[in-house]
């Protein structure tokens, strides 16, 4: 029923049902008398059979839980830094805790790690911002209590709360957990564990604190008058009487709850239930009459507030779950999102184009755009005019001595002096601007073709930037400025150039502004390799670490060329190499081999220097110097797999009578189970369950032929929790049950 037509018909039947009410209490009263010993004993043997079954969930509820911490699983991983690709840990710490849900009475669970800020639960793997309310986690963490009961009260019976928390580590001396372990247990599970049949009375459960949280009526709520007698109340059970109501009630020594019998002394007289029939029936009669009225007057109100609703649903697509709330607020917030609509997306938009423009500067930087796939996307980014000359700035902070900042403000600083420089420069002369690694970079835009000028006007703008962050910021600033370049994809290059002026500020001091062409005579005797060779330097090497033969005879070769096209000396290429030499030396020392034993030469750098030309040096690296490194660290790469394959198949065969599983053979071969699966499934061809699972039917094969053993000893043996799950896999392995293997080898002998 719609929410607002639910309370028009509440209301009316409200208001028509007080005189009803009045006739009913009196004549209730009349026939009043006082209560009996008989009800008063049963309810006290009722009261204690409530308090034994409902201990006696919370304590196997307990004990649960103390058996999942005490698990190994958790003992071994509740206290790391777990991220989401540790998905093998977390969902097998979530099936503990789902089967915490198997206990009576428990309806969820959580898992949450205090030290690393995550948790576990039925969202799954989050932080521990999804806790419903943080403060709650410092307030159990600050009590003395390592495992303690907790019922809050919330704003009706079905809201209140039983919770159980466990601190870890239990047995730690101090009071500041690591983690926490929180199961809510289910209102309603408690609920049916307490007498439902109020012909006695109602039974009310009340916290430490003398807070009702747990009754077995939800309609009538316990007086003010009994809760004040049970604040003063210091003996652990007794009795006593108020406002005509007969009390009986018994404080828990497991936990302190208090489990409290009410009765009404009038309701149980003989006279008061004739009256009560009669009184009873009246009510009913009355009731459906003004219910039907009600029900009739309110629908015919409701009409226009419903088609109004259904036309906000048709245009919004509302769901059933709003359909619960006020229908006046869910008219207001659709008009007021449909108002505010076009403004968001107009924001959205606007931030998420900024960010996707920086992203594509940056693979423009870093050499992973091309010049058609650039001037395919350059009007779509708004970059300006096409043609025009560029030049990169790259700006560097140079000390935060003797300033008000420090240094862990840097990069917030250079995130200001890039919005700074963004609104400094007018837009159709910029490119872009972007944070890079410690430096401010700006790609500009020239208005001429002369070299002089368009070096001029780079100068002019540096200068502006560097007063304007002065002025602003009060930074000392140095800024490097590339030569200038026609295309885009030279943007690489030219951010290099930028950095390797900002260089020079060892020798020359701070707050410069230096260009390339300024310090490119210091360096005319030597080749400042490119960012791009560096690219290719690092991808042959990862190809020789992974054994990629392929990919490492390709990127040395575009390594090798990249540097032949700047037409450089033999001497220069000589460097080159050498360098390169050197970092496959310790490639291969980290491995524990000898590159000169491999190469079968006592000195590879002797062997080298003979090489009088590149193209011999280029056909020595591919024939005697990148194979037989290749084969040394394809070969140490395979003898890994193999040795970890054989020892997880050693450990099956010791121990396949065990719980074996691929977390445990983790933990001994200190490798990860993902890892650890990979390597088995290559070498052996199988899975590490399905080798696992046919050795132990192979041995279930050989005791049932040689032994009398039964089949349930059998299964045991084998560590199936159950026959039914080991016969299950018997007869998937063979076609055929235990019993029906055994009698076909007794026929076949």
């Amino acid at each position: 029923m719609p929410k607002y037509l639910y309370r028009m018909l509440v209301f009316s039947l409200l208001l028509s049902a007080v005189p009803v009410v009045c006739i009913g209490l009196i004549s209730y009263y009349i026939a009043s008398k006082d209560i009996g010993k008989k009800v008063n004993e049963g309810n006290v043997q009722i009261l204690l059979q409530n308090q034994m079954r409902m201990e006696q969930i919370l304590k196997n509820v307990e004990m649960g839980a103390v058996q999942y911490i005490n698990s190994p699983l958790v003992s071994d991983f509740i206290y790391h830094d777990l991220q989401n690709d540790d998905f093998q840990t977390i969902n097998n710490l979530s099936k503990g805790l789902y089967n915490l849900h198997s206990i009576a009475g428990v309806a969820d669970t959580q898992l949450i790690n205090l030290e690393h800020d995550w948790m576990i639960s039925n969202l799954g793997f989050t932080t521990t911002d999804d806790f419903v309310n943080r403060d709650l986690l410092s307030d159990y963490a600050k009590r003395p209590q390592n495992l303690f009961w907790l019922a809050t009260i919330g704003n009706s019976l079905d809201e209140n709360k039983i919770r159980l928390v466990v601190k870890l580590p239990m047995i730690a001396s101090t009071t500041t957990p690591k983690a926490l372990l929180i199961i809510d247990m289910s209102h309603d599970a408690l609920l049916s564990n307490l007498a439902q049949n109020t012909q006695l009375g109602n039974i009310y459960v009340l916290n430490r604190n003398r807070e009702p949280f747990l009754a077995s009526s939800s309609t009538v709520g316990i007086q003010p008058s009994i809760l004040q007698r049970m604040n003063v109340a210091t003996e652990p059970e007794g009795a006593f009487e108020t406002n005509d109501m007969g009390v009986n009630y018994r404080v828990s020594s497991y936990n302190g709850w208090s489990y409290v019998s009410v009765v009404s002394i009038d309701a149980i007289t003989k006279e008061s239930k004739k009256i009560a029939f009669i009184t009873l029936n009246a009510c009913v009669i009355i009731f459906i009459l003004i219910g039907l009225a009600a029900f009739y007057g309110t629908r015919r109100m409701y009409r226009p507030i419903h088609r109004l609703f259904m036309m906000m649903e048709q245009f919004g697509g509302e769901s059933k779950g709003n359909k619960k709330r006020d229908e006046f607020a869910l008219i207001e917030e659709r008009f007021s999102s449909l108002f505010s609509t076009r403004k968001q997306l107009q924001q959205q938009l606007q931030v998420q184009s900024g960010q996707v423009k920086e992203f594509f500067l940056l693979k423009l930087l870093m050499g992973q755009v091309t010049e058609s796939e650039f001037s395919y996307k350059y009007e779509t980014y708004g970059f300006g005019e096409k043609g025009k000359a560029l030049g990169v700035l790259a700006l560097q902070i140079d000390s935060l001595e003797d300033t008000r900042y420090l240094d862990s403000d840097k990069e917030l600083l250079l995130f200001a002096i890039n919005n700074v420089v963004g609104e400094l420069i007018p837009k159709d002369r910029i490119l872009g601007t972007l944070l890079l690694d410690q430096s401010q970079v700006t790609i500009l835009l020239g208005d001429s073709e002369d070299p002089d000028e368009l070096k001029g006007y780079f100068y002019q703008m540096a200068e502006l930037m560097k007063s304007k962050v002065h002025e602003l910021l009060q930074l000392k600033i140095s800024i490097g400025i590339s030569r200038p370049f026609q295309r885009y994809t030279n943007a690489m290059d030219a951010y290099s150039e930028a950095l390797e002026a900002l260089k020079r500020r060892i020798s020359l001091g701070n707050e410069l502004i230096l260009g390339y062409e300024d310090i490119e005579p210091v360096y005319r005797n030597s080749v400042q390799p490119a960012a791009s060779w560096n690219h290719f330097e690092e991808s042959l090497m990862n190809g020789l670490k992974t054994g990629d033969a392929a990919s490492a005879y390709e990127y040395y070769n575009q390594y090798a060329s990249a540097i032949l096209e700047k037409s450089i000396s033999f001497n220069d290429f000589q460097i080159f190499m050498l360098q390169l030499i050197a970092k496959i030396y310790r490639l291969v020392g980290q491995q524990g081999g000898m590159l000169d034993g491999l190469v079968g030469a006592k000195s590879v750098i002797i062997r080298f220097m003979k090489l009088n030309t590149a193209e011999e040096i280029m056909t020595w690296f591919k024939t005697e110097l990148i194979p037989p490194t290749l084969a040394f660290l394809q070969g140490r790469i395979d003898s890994q797999y193999i040795n970890i394959a054989h020892q997880m198949i050693e450990l099956i065969h010791e121990k396949y009578d065990q719980d074996l599983t691929l977390e445990l053979c983790a933990a001994q071969f200190r490798f990860h189970p993902v890892y650890l699966s990979r390597v088995f499934k290559k070498e052996i061809g199988t899975t590490f369950i399905d080798y696992l699972t046919n050795y132990r039917m192979n041995m279930a094969k050989l005791w049932l032929k040689d032994s009398n053993m039964k089949i349930t000893e059998i299964a045991e043996r084998l560590n199936y929790t159950n026959s039914t799950g080991f016969i299950r896999t018997f007869r998937k392995a063979t076609g055929m049950t235990p019993g029906q293997y055994r009698d076909a080898l007794t026929r076949s002998q």
